[in-house]
């Protein structure tokens, strides 16, 4: 090639560099402002079911003073402003974090039942008595739960005000949870984990069985592990893990800084690494007495399966496939687990 020639080409490697850059600039400011978008929806949801809350526990504060004739409109009102609240939660339960998703039901249950227990108190069935004692205050509410639930709305809303992670809180507050654990066979069964959230934590060789189906699970920092579970409606977070093999089955899946794992999964919507390397995609492959059942209960569809679709955020060179992960070939794959 002439010297004359060499100019043009460096430019264009230069132009074709300035436009990788410029398309990695947008990636991470379109991520990054999506981010912002979906915590200013979570703060905005978590003031206004607090307001929803103080303002339906003012009205029935007022059930004792309204005339007989008018309490059966003014709890039914009450009654569908709840509903109301919930389809709200249920709605917004894509965004929601499992801790703050947790905390929106609590608060929906526990309004309910002061409802139900006023209007046993004010408009009692015949022949109706109470079977349990009153509190101290006077109403068959428990004031230490009534407490927890409003002081963990208040955690919920200062904890989303700031952009800062905070892992021991999805410990803490996980139904379920396996932490600090080596080289044990760790199982969980329908009746504890079913629309539960999951936390795996700090654990080295373990095996871990989940028959069922949790609501979400949190995986931290394991290290040689292997992880089954059943079908999850909601998402998968995995952390910091290193020579692990996961099955899992899921809606989402969000996979940050691990490295030379393998993954059978089936997932509906597409899993996304970033921060990982040496990470291999098979089909999900396990197969337990309940999981027809559990697949129904979770309404995840057996049909999509995008498992060989991955979103690697560290990647974004158009058309070139990320060296970061892979499929495994089908004679490499597991097809039958020795549990």
């Amino acid at each position: 090639m002439s010297d004359d020639h060499k100019p043009g080409v460096a430019e264009r490697l230069q132009r074709r560099e300035e436009e990788r850059l410029a398309t990695v600039r947008r990636r991470r400011e379109e991520q990054d402002g999506l981010d912002d978008k979906v915590q200013e929806s979570l703060q905005s949801f978590l003031e206004i079911l607090k307001f929803e809350r103080l303002s339906l526990e003012k009205s029935l504060a007022e059930s004792s003073t309204l005339e007989r004739s008018k309490l059966i409109d003014h709890f039914d009102s009450l009654s569908l402003r709840v509903q109301k609240l919930q389809r709200n939660v249920s709605e917004s339960a894509l965004f929601l974090p499992p801790y703050e998703l947790k905390t929106a039901q609590n608060v929906i249950v526990l309004l309910q039942s002061k409802i139900q227990e006023t209007r046993d108190q004010l408009l009692p069935k015949k022949k109706f008595t109470f079977s349990k004692k009153q509190n101290k205050n006077g109403s068959g509410f428990d004031s230490k739960h009534t407490k927890d639930v409003e002081k963990n709305l208040d955690l919920a809303i200062s904890k989303s005000a700031s952009t800062k992670s905070d892992d021991d809180l999805v410990v803490e507050f996980a139904a379920c949870k396996f932490v600090d654990r080596t080289s044990e066979t760790l199982q969980k069964n329908a009746n504890e984990i079913n629309q539960k959230d999951i936390a795996l934590v700090n654990l080295s060789n373990c095996t871990v069985l989940l028959y069922g189906a949790p609501s979400a699970i949190h995986i931290n920092k394991l290290n040689r592990c292997t992880i089954f579970c059943g079908p999850v409606p909601g998402s998968i977070f995995i952390r910091e893990c290193i020579e692990c093999t996961f099955v899992l089955a899921c809606q989402q899946l969000r996979i940050h800084s691990t490295t030379n794992s393998e993954f059978y999964i089936h997932v509906t919507s597409k899993a996304i690494i970033e921060d990982c390397n040496k990470v291999k995609f098979a089909p999900y492959n396990w197969k337990y007495e309940t999981l027809e059942e559990d697949y129904t209960a979770t309404g995840l569809s057996k049909q999509r399966n995008n498992w060989d679709k991955v979103d690697d955020f560290n990647w974004l060179a158009t058309g070139v496939h990320s060296p970061n992960w892979s499929v495994i070939p089908s004679p490499d794959r597991v097809t039958s687990w020795k549990i």
